[in-house]
């Protein structure tokens, strides 16, 4: 078994061979195998649901039979119900007779795994002035201490701006985390495409002249030629900086989710306080309708349309991608609007209307806020303005992270890759639901990459397929940068293989991610490989290991790589990580080897 192969993805290079290991692994006798194999797989869709009567306050006691759960309009069986401690109803009975002793309850208990809570405090420090993110900090700091005091809560500290780096991991230490908090406080903000580069942009507009004018025909051909020679200039800046926008936009969606995909490695519940302005769904529309308000009158040019062009920058695909990754991953979004205004809740962001009257700056605001309403909103969470004084709509927060019903079904499909909708009813009269309106249905591929961030970001993972890895010293490239080998091996009987009429035949896929002390992490890249084994040659091959040669291109300075391998006939998986210095000055030993040594 031979052969090589070569990816490159957001820069991971790896060049890969595999074939048997140098050395084997002895095996006492000849393993039994057969020649039928079968997987059963089950795609259970967890949905958090907070009751809550017209004044807003917890509806306790609620049971199973009170609940309806439908997907995609069709009902669906309840298969598991929790209700969290402060929900459940009293016990029955009163107050202990006279001379009865009564029994001391014990403190509070943890949830069980399945029900724990992991918090993140989100900051999204791009388009937001410091003042606004110190504002929303101190109110986000009242949340953490509230949810601490709450058994088995741990918090992580994430800055974003525009790429997603973990400040502090999940921890319950409130010293760590109030440092951590302390550290973001002080951090800059990224201001581009914000209301300063628009309002010079605005000027710009402004110079140019479009009332009429009285002159000659010949002065007047002139006039109107200058002015639209200006006017098309200007639109050449509307364009350049509605895709800068829109183009930073995509990267920072598209960076949140893989955030937001690496939770779904963390047990049980997930929830995200988020402290910023939002996200532009249309970046450059409000730049385009300005324009377009402006000059579109006189004619030039004839081809231009700023619903088309606005069109092709949206991120609305992507950031419905966001809500729904979210939504599978069993993460609860908490807006905190920096920005101090509350925006009327919109059903979809996509249907969300502007009217350049306002602005530019004013339009841009009111995406924003629309996506900070939509993306708690869809996923059972809650929106909540920052001002200078705290509101005692933040309690709502906490409430929510001990007051709360799970309920779960048995999907009548997986891995579809497709959205599908969820509605809750209750035929309880006066009771209002709040909970994830859909889902992503995840390819094996999508929840193989999850474990990969997963392990990367928050360590873990099972290594039950025995994957060894072994790092050998890194080669310099030009440019820093440092071509690092690594071999990954399996035992071969560990892999589930399929018999042919003259050859056994398996497949393997493997995904690394590596991340930098920065922050910096690159998106899992995947390779496939086949495994043929002749029928003859099965009795040695058992006793052997499966070797995949890496060549994995890194900056200097620490790395931490994660490295994924899945049987793709047994959908049986390991992960492992490995965590080393690259480049001048590394200290280390030659080799790090992880997991099974060869």
């Amino acid at each position: 078994m031979r052969g090589s192969a070569a990816l490159a993805s957001s820069g991971l290079l790896l060049a890969i061979t595999y074939g048997p290991a140098g050395g084997s692994c002895a095996a006492q006798g000849e393993p039994a195998r057969g020649a039928f194999f079968d997987t059963a797989q089950v795609n259970l869709v967890n949905i958090e649901v907070f009751a809550a009567d017209p004044e807003g306050h917890p509806v306790f006691g609620l049971q199973r039979g009170d609940f309806e759960v439908l997907e995609d309009g069709k009902p669906v069986a309840i298969t598991n119900f929790f209700a969290a401690a402060q929900v459940q109803p009293a016990a029955a009975g009163g107050p202990p007779a006279a001379g009865e002793q009564q029994e001391v309850l014990p403190g509070p208990v943890p949830p069980p795994l399945e029900q724990r809570l992991s918090l993140v405090l989100f900051v999204d420090n791009t388009g937001i002035t410091a003042g606004q993110r110190n504002i929303a900090l101190r109110h986000a700091r009242a949340v953490l201490e509230s949810a601490l005091k709450l058994p088995g809560v741990e918090v992580m500290v994430v800055a974003h701006g525009p790429t997603t780096r973990v400040r502090q991991p999940f921890t319950a230490n409130a010293a760590l985390l109030a440092k951590s908090v302390e550290m973001i406080s002080h951090e800059p903000t990224d201001t581009v495409g914000s209301s300063s580069d628009h309002s010079l942009l605005e000027r710009v507009l402004s110079s140019i002249d479009t009332t009429p004018r009285r002159f000659s025909d010949r002065q007047g051909a002139l006039a109107r030629e200058s002015d639209a020679a200006d006017a098309i200039s200007a639109l050449a800046m509307v364009r350049g900086l509605a895709k800068e926008v829109s183009e930073r936009t995509r990267a920072a969606v598209a960076s949140i989710q893989q955030f937001v995909a690496s939770l779904a490695g963390v047990p049980g519940r997930k929830a995200v306080c988020y402290i910023g302005n939002g996200i532009q769904l249309h970046p450059g529309r409000a730049l385009l309708q300005a324009w377009e308000s402006r000059f579109g009158m006189i004619g030039v040019p004839t081809d231009f349309s700023a619903a088309m062009e606005s069109e092709s920058l949206s991120v609305v695909p992507e950031f419905r991608a966001l809500v729904s990754r979210a939504n599978a991953d069993r993460v609860t979004f908490y807006s905190l609007d920096a920005s101090g205004e509350a925006a009327p809740i919109a059903q979809s962001p996509e249907e969300a209307d502007f009217d350049p009257d306002p602005g530019v700056t004013r339009a841009e605001a009111m995406q924003r806020q629309y996506s900070l309403q939509y993306l708690a909103f869809a996923t059972g969470g809650a929106t909540i303005a920052s001002t200078p004084a705290a509101s005692p709509a933040l309690a709502l927060i906490t409430r929510d992270f001990e007051a709360y019903y799970s309920l779960a079904y048995v999907a009548p499909h997986i891995g579809d890759g497709r959205t599908h909708a969820i509605s809750v009813r209750t035929a309880r009269p006066g009771v209002q639901l709040r909970y994830r309106r859909n889902y992503l249905d995840k390819t094996a591929d999508d929840r193989m990459i999850e474990r990969n961030l997963a392990a990367l970001l928050f360590g873990g993972g099972s290594n039950a397929l025995d994957v060894g890895v072994t790092v050998r010293k890194e080669i310099k490239q030009r440019r820093g940068v440092y071509l690092v080998p690594m071999v990954v091996t399996v035992p071969l009987d560990k892999l589930a293989l399929l018999p042919g009429r003259e050859a056994e035949e398996g497949r393997v896929s493997i995904w690394v991610a590596s991340r930098d002390a920065d922050g910096h992490t690159s998106p899992p890249a995947k390779k496939s490989f086949s495994l043929r084994v002749p029928t003859q040659e099965l009795p040695v091959a058992l006793r052997q290991r499966v070797a995949y040669t890496f060549g994995v291109l890194l900056r200097p300075g620490m790395q931490k790589l994660a490295i994924s391998l899945r049987d793709d006939v047994a959908q049986a998986e390991s992960t492992v990580t490995a965590s080393f210095a690259v480049g001048k000055g590394a200290k280390g030993p030659p080799e790090v080897v992880i997991g099974f040594r060869m």
